[in-house]
């Protein structure tokens, strides 16, 4: 990277009713003093669940590891759950020596594939197509929605 850009990015969204925290790059103290405001901010919002994705971690240092555990912390004070998508070996290994990933639970990947449903296809002939009319001027404009 080069002398301007930050060697770590950070993504947040919301998929399966849980914020996704896609960390990226070397978590080490720079790291953890800009996006630690961010991480607490998502954690004090009250959501029930939080997951932190590593995958795309390639440096993890003790500053890195107390952004986790202080995630961590926040989200049980709060009567949330805070899970973990396994990162590289490197990132993994660093968690295993020091001894924090037994306080984790963590997982290979998120979201979780869904077992396929044993719901009968519906034929496309009795799908039902909805239009919506604008009500006011701020309102949606129209459009369709199957």
């Amino acid at each position: 990277m080069g002398a301007q850009e930050p060697a770590f990015a950070m993504r947040e969204r919301v998929a399966c009713g849980a914020i996704i925290i896609e960390l990226h790059g070397e978590l080490d103290i720079l790291a953890e003093q800009e996006l630690g405001p961010r991480v607490d901010a998502l954690t004090e919002r009250g959501r029930a669940d939080i997951v932190i994705d590593l995958r795309r971690v390639s440096f993890l240092d003790a500053s890195g590891l107390r952004l986790l555990i202080r995630a961590r912390h926040r989200m049980l004070c709060r009567g949330g759950r805070l899970r973990l998508v396994r990162g590289a070996p490197r990132v993994s290994r660093v968690m295993r020596v020091s001894g924090v990933d037994a306080a984790f639970d963590i997982m290979d990947a998120f979201p979780p594939v869904p077992a396929a449903p044993s719901v009968p296809a519906v034929p496309s002939a009795q799908l039902v197509q909805t239009e919506f009319a604008p009500t006011d001027e701020a309102g949606p404009r129209g459009g369709s929605v199957a």
